[in-house]
């Protein structure tokens, strides 16, 4: 499960964090305490909070029973979230990664399986923290994976949004959760981002919805047709101007204002988003930017959708001419 940047294979890296790293390879050696006391410290800071446990569930698959034993000791909102966050990876793990259409009945009940155990963990958490919006946004990557939605998405969103407006990791779910590939569309997807980057001021790291809207639409064309249609599909999504137009926009209200959002815990990786669409799209001038805003290790979403993370990040730096540079 190790990844050459320390971590496992699918956790983000786009952080720069002493406290995370400790916490992250510890609870890989199954060493759960220093995670714990991490999440303790991020209660009164939802942004910071988010990352933790979006890496930390990553890092605690391996670390399940323990995180079961854990959360049973005390009724402790951080022990539930890191259990139910780490379920909640687990699952996404046996899913895998094709569309729902084409996954398998073993993927499919393993997902529910641990699903199931997840949204129990998790909504503890809620409840024993109510204003706390992140475990709602765990909750929404797990709704995803429900055979029957039936407005559940609608009214776990709608929680999230009644605690915090612009938490980075919801707004990314509840856009992906919108796509074809999860019986949305690509139109649907779009709106969002449109409508969710209406009144953000510059620098926002949520500009990053209107480039992750178009990068689900080309992993939409990958995965359609023949070769030759998706490749013929592929030629005219990315020389079409106003997708070009409408991400380079974003990009620039980004660009525009490096310092208010400088330490926001989502700005490397809504930096790297936008670097992933422009390498996608043959565009490494435009990529240069933001791969040097976004910090020398590779976020998993979205560069995972082109190849390896690590390997894909790392051509992406050496065509806009940062190779070995951090």
């Amino acid at each position: 499960m190790g990844g050459d940047n320390g971590g496992p294979v699918e956790v983000t890296l786009a952080w720069s964090d002493e406290r995370l790293e400790a916490a992250m390879r510890a609870l890989t050696r199954r060493d759960a305490r220093p995670a714990l006391a991490a999440l303790a410290a991020t209660r009164d800071d939802p942004h910071r909070r988010a990352l933790y446990i979006e890496v930390l569930g990553t890092a605690g698959e391996s670390a399940l029973h323990e995180l079961r034993t854990l959360a049973k000791e005390h009724e402790d909102p951080d022990r539930w979230l890191l259990l139910g966050a780490a379920l909640a990876s687990a699952a996404a793990s046996a899913r895998g990664a094709d569309v729902i259409s084409r996954t398998s009945e073993e993927q499919i009940e393993g997902m529910l399986e641990l699903g199931g155990h997840a949204r129990r963990a998790l909504r503890t958490a809620a409840r024993l923290a109510p204003a706390d919006p992140v475990p709602w946004s765990v909750l929404l990557g797990c709704a995803m994976g429900a055979v029957e939605h039936d407005g559940e998405l609608d009214q776990i969103y709608a929680e999230v949004r009644r605690r915090s407006t612009d938490l980075y990791p919801a707004e990314i779910t509840r856009l992906m959760s919108l796509t074809r590939k999860w019986y949305g569309s690509q139109q649907q997807a779009v709106d969002f981002a449109r409508a969710g980057t209406a009144h953000l001021p510059p620098g926002h790291p949520l500009w990053a919805l209107v480039a992750f809207a178009h990068v689900e639409g080309m992993v939409d064309i990958s995965m359609r047709g023949n070769a030759i249609t998706r490749f013929w599909r592929f030629a005219r999504f990315t020389s079409d101007k106003r997708i070009r137009a409408e991400v380079d926009a974003a990009a620039d209200r980004l660009l525009v204002d490096p310092r208010t959002f400088a330490d926001h815990p989502a700005t490397l990786s809504a930096h790297q988003v936008f670097a992933a669409f422009y390498y996608v799209t043959s565009v490494p001038e435009r990529a240069r930017p933001h791969l040097e805003r976004g910090g020398p290790r590779p976020a998993y979403l979205p560069w995972v959708y082109f190849g390896e993370q690590a390997e894909t990040f790392a051509l992406a730096r050496k065509e806009a001419g940062l190779a070995g540079r951090t």
